[in-house]
């Protein structure tokens, strides 16, 4: 993990050099040799937000007074969301009423956002294939009602997958739970270390466990791929995979597509070491095969069309291959999987109540008994 270390540092001091040109005297009253200040998701939302939004210069110092050494009267003016402000290392704060409104939710190494910031609001849209279908979408946190099942899943990868635990934690802080499933789950540098889920109902053990790998790993891969010119030619982040490979359905662009390979090889990886490890039995047992082999249909889906020496470096060639050897080679041992499932219903997002519709548990629970789920 030497060159993510590396990146980090130099995210860490790129976020000092900022505050520093901002409000110097902001770096008098925090550690200044504490990075995990300087990976607070809502510095790099602040940052990232002034290409497109003006904010008050005030409201950086909102951010960062949480963290003060010599502690003061808080000064809350412009983070309000819904009416709510959230003060990391603090806690919540309704308008115009200066007591505590609710603490920080925080268990182990991770912390559940209660409510987002106004850096963060930009960052909710309603998407599908592309394009964006409503820029100001309603949708609210959900928790309340939540945080336990995720801490749930959370301890399952800790216990059971310590390796990729390890990378979860290295990249990632925060997470909002909101109940709106058209704003497709997501990470972005700009929010570095935060991610975002929506929920639906209940006996959401399994989900949770695939995006914390799927959008935790896209925050990991932020820091892998920091320096892009060590691993692309062009400016991958602005070109569209249609434009390289003719293939018209495809609009993402080449930078989302390789991290689309990575995210896929991680949750391979992870999957195979739980069904291994006989982790899960019945309905839940189910669900992660049947996430399982959604995976196999998103390998292989594009990237594998481009020409290499026009996009990729060397050093970009030898990660492409890593990867995709890799997923390539687990998924080889799981092939089965595709002929006894049926996804034809899969839409963006695998749903657990759409896969059983075509996948009743009591064909998988006969087949299991036949031991055809042996691998």
């Amino acid at each position: 993990m030497d060159n993510v270390t590396t990146a980090k540092t130099e995210l860490v001091n790129t976020i000092k050099l900022l505050i520093y040109k901002e409000a110097p005297a902001l770096l008098e009253n925090i550690n200044f040799d504490d990075d995990d200040i300087f990976l607070e998701p809502l510095l790099f939302s602040y940052f990232s937000s002034k290409r497109e939004y003006t904010f008050s210069n005030e409201l950086l110092e909102e951010v960062i007074q949480g963290y003060f050494v010599d502690k003061k009267e808080l000064k809350i003016k412009h983070s309000y969301h819904n009416d709510i402000a959230y003060i990391p290392n603090v806690g919540y704060f309704l308008k115009d009423k200066e007591e505590l409104h609710e603490p920080i939710l925080k268990i182990g190494d991770f912390e559940i956002l209660k409510e987002i910031h106004p850096t963060q609001k930009r960052f909710f849209r309603e998407y599908y294939k592309g394009h964006i279908l409503n820029h100001n979408p309603e949708y609210s946190s959900v928790w309340k009602e939540n945080y336990e099942e995720l801490f749930e899943a959370i301890e399952i990868i800790k216990k059971n997958l310590p390796e990729f635990y390890e990378q979860l934690v290295f990249s990632n802080k925060k997470i909002y739970l909101h109940d709106n499933p058209k704003i497709l789950n997501f990470a972005t540098v700009e929010t570095l270390g935060a991610l975002y889920f929506y929920v639906l109902g209940k006996n959401n053990l399994i989900y949770y466990i695939e995006e914390l790998i799927h959008q935790g790993s896209h925050n990991f891969f932020y820091y892998v791929l920091q320096n892009k010119k060590d691993f692309f030619k062009i400016d991958v982040s602005n070109l569209s995979m249609r434009e390289y490979t003719n293939q018209e359905w495809d609009y993402r662009d080449i930078y989302g597509a390789f991290h689309g390979l990575y995210t896929v090889t991680k949750r391979v990886e992870c999957f195979d070491l739980l069904v291994s490890q006989n982790v899960f039995s019945g309905r839940e047992k189910h669900e992660l095969l049947g996430r399982f082999t959604d995976q196999i249909f998103r390998f292989r889906t594009g990237l594998e069309l481009l020409d290499f020496d026009v996009v990729f470096t060397e050093k970009g060639k030898e990660l492409y291959a890593e990867y995709d050897t890799r997923c390539h080679t687990i998924l080889e041992k799981y092939k089965k999987l595709a002929t006894f499932f049926d996804l034809s219903n899969r839409d963006l997002d695998f749903r657990y109540e759409d896969f059983c519709k075509l996948n009743p548990i009591e064909a998988f629970y006969k087949k299991e008994k036949e031991g055809f789920f042996e691998f």
